[in-house]
């Protein structure tokens, strides 16, 4: 068996596994070049956010429209609807095809049906895109900030600009604005 091909993404499990939930404060401290009081410096803050970017999930791959557009129209119910329209103007051609004067039940129930379908369709998808941006303006109503120490001053900071070494102070209410290992607590509770 040939030796094992190590990866970019073998190097960032390595990088990840890293302990510091075990460490003593002054060894983080150290790793990490960041200082209790102080914090980090900001070039060094700036040199953590070149390596790592920023402090952000990646968002979800998002699906074209007209693909969305498509699974309402087609998708679920609505594929045995479009059968049934298909079946019923394929019986209406065979009755034109077989007699002079073909009832015409079948053509109006396919109509109706392709119809049926097509409202519903449209409907929805509206209903979809309208809901989605509805969400996506929650997400940005409220930026997250952090108030975080450097070089001896407390700033406050959007979230997605902390980075590693950032000392971050959380006050009652605040939503923890990144992995943090926690230095010092008064009253502290978690929920």
């Amino acid at each position: 068996m040939p030796p094992k091909k190590k990866t970019d993404l073998d190097d960032l499990k390595q990088e990840l596994d890293i302990d510091f939930h075990k460490i003593t404060p002054e060894e983080l401290y150290q790793r990490l070049q960041t200082h209790p009081e102080n914090g980090l410096s900001h070039a060094k803050a700036k040199e953590n956010l070149e390596r790592d970017g920023p402090n952000a999930l990646t968002p979800p791959k998002q699906t074209p429209e007209w693909v969305k557009f498509c699974k309402n129209l087609f998708g679920g119910f609505a594929l045995l609807l479009w059968i049934g329209a298909i079946l019923c103007f394929i019986a209406y051609s065979i009755q034109a095809s077989t007699v002079e004067e073909p009832a015409d039940d079948n053509l109006y129930l396919g109509i109706v049906l392709a119809a049926v379908v097509i409202v519903t369709g449209i409907f929805s998808y509206y209903q979809e895109s309208k809901s989605s941006k509805i969400m996506e303006s929650f997400k940005n109503m409220v930026p997250q900030f952090a108030t975080v120490l450097r070089e001896g001053e407390k700033l406050t900071l959007r979230a997605e600009d902390l980075v590693i070494g950032d000392v971050v102070e959380v006050k009652f209410g605040d939503r923890i604005p990144a992995d943090v290992r926690i230095i010092e607590a008064r009253n502290f509770k978690v929920i």
